[in-house]
């Protein structure tokens, strides 16, 4: 069965070598009952090691059934453990958290027996070791020959042609241990058993042959006698059955149920992994969100080079049609839910006023009167169309500068030929500039004053062209050509142009009477009117004409009539803004909106930020370097709860279990408490926003996080938790089996 030709062992430690066997030479067949004495320290239990797999050798040949193993990887001798090997040790190595029949069951699970086989084998082995009424006690509470039975028993169960047993009387009265002696004897009659004890006499009357072993070698060989017969109780399987149940592989099912077994088995253990996976899932979270919330402040500190009010709560409206909104449309849109205020004069809230003189600059944008709704600190209400309230933020204004705005009158430019007086009458503070607006004032005028201003700042937005004779002519800012503007002296449907537009036709026939075509484009509505040119001015008519005298500055004016002014520019709102209430519920409003037909433009995602592709460089690789770090960290923190679990995997390994099924058992443990964890972090976020717990740390962090966060962080953790597990399981398998329970204890 078992062959060995001039086998070595030695041991390495700290640049020391010695030698725990040397040159055996030994052939042990089934039915023998061997013991191996010798003083301590002569190599026996080396030599019982390295029979039974735990051990390697470095040295010679050892041949199994004829097979050469001095080839052997760790894996074939998991491999020969499972098949071969049922190991009796002298401090037991079972599992002291698990129960008698878990421990026996055990062996089952790991050599592919069924639940069904499981359930009509255990009990019978049970009662061979005569431990039927400590079933379902746990190991830790046997005594120590109780303990010994169960660890025969489980050798007994995994029924191999060969057991092996180190000192299994060492630690038992003798009573026990007399007990022990005969239950191997009658084991030794269809199988190989080889006990290594110190106390020779105790096994004298039962075993077939004796080995000595001294300073690593044998020296004393002796057969006593042969095997006397099979035992009353003996089962036997013929070889086939038993070769079928020594190659089952463990199921997935066993892996599966010995990992929910052994993350729950060891309560204190489970707390402790589960407060390391917990502290994990905040962290992360903690990290991600801290990111989100910077990303979240520099949007609010961007700008837009085109909305001068970028506030984040505010949406730009516009109809999908393009006509322009009706009282219904607002009304309506008032109404949706998270919608807080509508902005009627949408295009207002980008167009600035400069108040000024030679003592005073300020910023502000006009509001209708009909919006105010604060509390004068001085003043009055307006009561003309050329008075206004202006109000702004307390911290930028004192009484000095009050004093300096009150009952006077500024001239206020709408474009480059029209101009208001406004007068200030009445002051009021806006508490605090919270975001909603982001500019100095406000100006709240009548709806006159709002139209004037308005219709003044369509005609400064927009492009304005000029067909004369079928060719194009566009007014450029800042030059006085093609330039329209409104005169009470032009009749509606006329116009009063420049002489330089009779070039456009023959010599002998000018632009009087002909009609050219007047076109306001901007991204709201393109207009046109048609004109008949009923005045040509020249430099000595121009102002008996126009009723203006500089000619200079205005050479090439197109003058229309108030009426065609108002059809180009005097138009409705094309554009509207609303704010929201809840900014983080804002994706739900956008949806309500555009199902009404409206297309949405939230400014919060057109602004620009100076720091933005900065921390988006940075982020990625600081959220990496802070990921790796939690993964060590908890990975040495589980290292050090695992430890109590290295002697549990390495009985999984003498007993036969391969890496890769230990490893899957790990995963199950690993896995399964982290998913643990996780639930708990998703039960906290749904009792602080339902509100029935008020942890701030926890509302603030979820207040950044989205469904797809929630589902990236799961996928962080439990890929975290599989990498723990994988570093946990290679580290156990540097060494051999035997050398990890030795590093252990």
């Amino acid at each position: 069965m078992i062959q060995l030709k001039n086998v070595s062992k030695y041991y390495y430690s700290k640049g020391m070598i010695s030698s725990g066997i040397s040159k055996v030479d030994l052939t042990l067949e089934i039915g023998e009952f061997v013991v191996i004495t010798g003083e301590s320290g002569s190599g026996k239990t080396t030599l019982l090691n390295v029979i039974s797999g735990l051990d390697s050798y470095e040295e010679g040949e050892m041949y199994i059934d004829g097979t050469e193993t001095s080839h052997y990887r760790a894996s074939d001798f998991e491999d020969y453990r499972k098949r071969y090997i049922g190991n009796i040790f002298q401090h037991y190595n079972l599992v002291n958290s698990y129960t008698v029949y878990q421990n026996i069951e055990l062996i089952l699970l790991i050599n592919g027996y069924s639940r069904d086989e499981i359930k009509r084998r255990v009990p019978d082995i049970i009662k061979r070791v005569g431990l039927e009424s400590h079933a379902g006690t746990k190991v830790s509470k046997l005594s120590g020959g109780q303990k010994q039975r169960v660890s025969i028993a489980r050798a007994l169960a995994k029924d191999t042609d060969i057991i092996v047993a180190d000192e299994p009387t060492g630690n038992l009265d003798s009573v026990s241990a007399e007990g022990i002696v005969e239950l191997l004897s009658e084991i030794a009659h269809d199988k190989l058993v080889i006990v290594v004890t110190h106390n020779y006499d105790q096994f004298a009357e039962y075993v077939t042959r004796k080995i000595k072993m001294h300073d690593g070698r044998v020296v004393e060989d002796i057969r006593l006698k042969e095997d006397e017969g099979l035992p009353a109780f003996a089962v036997l399987k013929t070889e086939d059955a038993r070769r079928e149940h020594m190659g089952r592989e463990m199921s997935a099912a066993s892996k599966l149920r010995l990992g929910v077994r052994n993350t729950f088995n060891i309560f204190p253990k489970f707390i402790l992994m589960l407060a390391v996976f917990m502290f994990v899932v905040f962290a992360v979270t903690s990290q991600y969100t801290a990111f989100r919330n910077q990303e979240a402040e520099e949007d609010r500190l961007g700008y837009n080079d085109y909305f001068y009010n970028y506030s984040e709560n505010r949406v730009v409206l516009k109809k999908s049609d393009g006509s322009a909104f009706t009282g219904d449309d607002l009304n309506a849109i008032n109404n949706v839910a998270n919608v807080e205020t509508v902005a009627v004069n949408d295009i207002l809230l980008d167009t600035p006023l400069y108040i000024e003189n030679e003592d005073t600059f300020y910023e502000a944008y006009p509001r209708s009167l009909r919006e105010f709704d604060g509390t004068l600190v001085t003043g009055r209400m307006p009561e003309a169309d050329n008075e206004v309230i202006f109000t702004a933020v307390r911290d930028e204004f004192d009484a000095n500068m009050i004093e300096a705005l009150m009952d006077r009158t500024f001239q206020i430019d709408l474009g480059e030929d029209t101009a208001v007086n406004l007068t200030i009458v009445g002051f009021a503070y806006k508490e605090t500039n919270d975001g909603v607006f982001t500019y100095t004032g406000e100006l709240f005028a009548t709806d006159q004053m709002i139209s004037t201003i308005l219709t003044e700042t369509y005609s400064y937005n927009s492009t304005v062209t000029t067909l004369v004779n079928g060719k194009e002519q566009q007014y450029v800012e800042g030059n006085s050509f093609y330039r329209i503007v409104p005169n009470s002296r032009v009749a509606a449907g006329q116009a009063f142009v420049a002489e330089e537009l009779n070039n456009f036709y023959d010599e002998n026939d000018g632009v009087r009477g002909k009609t050219i075509t007047v076109t306001a484009s901007n991204i709201l509505y393109t207009q046109s009117v048609d004109l008949t040119v009923s005045e040509v001015y020249t430099s000595r008519t121009f102002e008996s004409i126009t009723g203006i005298a500089d000619y200079e500055s205005h050479n090439g004016t197109i003058y229309v009539s108030p009426d065609d002014y108002a059809a180009l520019f005097a138009k409705g709102n094309y554009q509207a803004s609303v704010y929201v209430r809840d900014v983080d519920d804002m994706a739900h409003t956008l949806e309500a909106l555009e199902a009404m037909g409206y297309t949405t433009l939230p400014l919060k995602d057109t602004l620009i930020s100076m720091f933005s592709d900065l921390t988006s460089i940075i982020r990625v690789p600081i959220t990496v370097v802070v990921i790796v770090a939690l993964f060590f960290i908890a990975y040495f923190v589980i290292r050090l709860i695992l430890r109590s679990r290295t002697s549990y995997f390495s009985i999984l390994r003498m007993l036969g279990l391969a890496r890769r099924n230990i490893r899957r058992i790990l995963d199950v443990e690993m896995l399964l408490t982290v998913n643990i964890a996780y639930a708990i972090f998703l039960l906290c976020v749904i009792l602080v926003n339902k509100g029935f717990i008020n942890i701030q740390y926890i509302a603030d962090m979820v207040a950044y996080i989205g469904a797809v966060d929630y589902v990236i962080l799961y996928a962080v953790m439990i890929v975290m938790a599989y990498l723990i597990s994988g570093k946990f399981a290679r580290n156990l398998f540097k060494k051999t089996a035997m050398g990890a329970y030795r590093e252990e204890e």
